[in-house]
């Protein structure tokens, strides 16, 4: 003979309920955790292209000014070590846009750089650009995980 577990009402209405809730957890815990993630951008940087090297000096959401051609740069998103955002340089007209992956101890970054704009020409995201590095000159900020 079958045995058949019966469960009241209220308790199975309690377990859908944290089935429910458990699931919304794990598919929203790990975005909490990465909006929630601080990393402090601050300090001296190399910035080293093919042809020319500059140092730029960030705040701790990593905008900031640079060396060359009077240079202003500006974070739009950081999210699990990729660090993008734009650039502008008032003493040749021009500005861009840049993406790079920052190291897991925070001391160096790998990337792009592209134009969207020189002068009056606009130009199409990555079609001109090239690649850069990126070297921490400051200690790392002791609030960066």
């Amino acid at each position: 003979m079958e045995q058949v577990c019966y469960i009241p009402r209220q308790e199975k209405t309690m377990l859908i309920y944290r089935a429910r809730l458990l699931g919304v957890l794990l598919v929203f815990a790990p975005i909490v955790v990465m909006a929630t993630q601080k990393v402090d951008l601050s300090g001296n940087w190399e910035i080293q292209e093919e042809e020319r090297s500059y140092v730029a000096t960030l705040d701790g959401v990593g905008n900031g000014t640079y060396t060359w051609q009077n240079g202003q740069i500006t974070t739009t998103t950081f999210a699990d070590g990729r660090w993008q955002g734009t650039w502008q340089q008032p003493g040749n007209d021009r500005e861009g846009g840049f993406e790079v992956l920052l190291s897991a101890d925070r001391t160096h970054a790998e990337g792009k750089w592209w134009y969207t704009r020189v002068g009056q020409q606009i130009i199409p995201p990555g079609e001109w650009g090239g690649d850069f590095t990126w070297k921490r000159l400051s200690p790392v900020p002791a609030s960066s995980p």
